[in-house]
């Protein structure tokens, strides 16, 4: 019984962009009311944002700007991600899982960009 490289490369890119962060965040028991939802539906991007704050000293202004490089690196590491299936002969057009992965992280790199400033409470009228 033989597995398809489209089997291999999902299972694979599930493990690291998805299970491996969020076993971190488990076991460091984060739970972020800016972020709940968000952080269970894009775990890897959730541990950038933490990064982005850390590095930038909660500056507003860097944590988009490294937001928004961390969706045109995302992008070009998806061109390299089809380059490398085309380099091996691999029509993409049957690997349905190469697509939404690329969409996957495209999505997660924008949904950031989206939220509260850290701290500050907001309440509903």
């Amino acid at each position: 019984m033989e597995i398809s490289i489209n089997v291999t490369f999902l299972l694979a890119s599930l493990i690291v962009f998805w299970i491996i962060p969020a076993i971190g965040i488990a076991k460091k028991h984060l739970v972020d009311d800016r972020f709940f939802i968000r952080q269970w539906l894009f775990p890897m991007q959730y541990w950038l944002q933490l990064l982005f704050e850390r590095i930038s000293g909660n500056r507003r202004i860097v944590v988009r700007i490294l937001q928004i490089m961390s969706l045109f690196i995302t992008y070009f590491i998806g061109l390299l991600m089809l380059l490398i299936f085309s380099a091996f002969d691999i029509n993409t057009a049957k690997h349905f899982s190469v697509f939404i992965l690329f969409e996957y992280l495209l999505v997660s790199s924008i949904a950031y960009w989206f939220q509260p400033k850290a701290g500050k409470v907001y309440k509903t009228k």
